[in-house]
């Protein structure tokens, strides 16, 4: 809304084309070797998403690329299913500089753009990406201002805490089942909010 005074003049039209995106990494620092990246494109006022993205990236393509790995995260990958496991590991592998740049032109060709990126949360999924695009030489095609959090948005609907739980279509930890999981609670949170 535009304000002057205690009038309101306009009010600004919200966009309805948004992106959300989840990653798999081998670390938790901006530097993280990124191991998946699923994305869909939806309109957080309606059900469903519509174009989807994903790619897995190799351990060994990560670290000729310099991204880190740390013991705590391999550690913590041993232990999930093995079907979260396999969807990530077992290929096929795209190069990280490739699979960045597939995905950032897969960005640029929707049309109408997106206005908004969502992850949970974009300090991590979209910190990492935008820092890997920038080392790869590739413009990462959102700005700070378009990024939002899933989980501030679950906060505000369900401020008890007691966000219900989504149904899964694909194991846990696979990129593009969280982010298709993430579009959800934020279609529902929008919904309870009467945004």
């Amino acid at each position: 809304m535009t304000y002057e005074g205690n009038m309101i003049l306009s009010r600004a039209e919200m966009p309805d084309r948004h992106v959300m995106v989840d990653i798999e990494t081998l670390d938790t620092a901006v530097t993280a070797a990124i191991i998946a990246i699923g994305a869909c494109v939806f309109n957080p006022r309606a059900e469903g998403h519509e174009d989807t993205f994903h790619v897995t990236i190799g351990e060994k393509d990560n670290r000729t690329q310099r991204r880190t790995v740390s013991k705590s995260t391999k550690e913590w990958w041993s232990i999930q299913d093995q079907a979260a496991q396999d969807a990530v590991f077992k290929g096929p592998h795209q190069p990280l500089g490739l699979a960045l740049q597939n995905f950032t032109q897969w960005l640029n060709r929707i049309s109408p753009t997106c206005t908004r990126i969502w992850a949970k949360s974009p300090d991590f999924d979209c910190s990492i990406l935008a820092h890997a695009c920038a080392e790869q030489n590739i413009l990462w095609p959102f700005k700070f201002w378009e990024a939002r959090c899933c989980r501030t948005a679950m906060e505000m609907a369900y401020p008890e805490g007691d966000f219900p739980v989504m149904l899964m279509d694909g194991p846990k930890h696979d990129a593009l089942a969280d982010a298709k999981v993430q579009v959800l609670e934020i279609q529902h949170a929008y919904h309870v909010l009467g945004c």
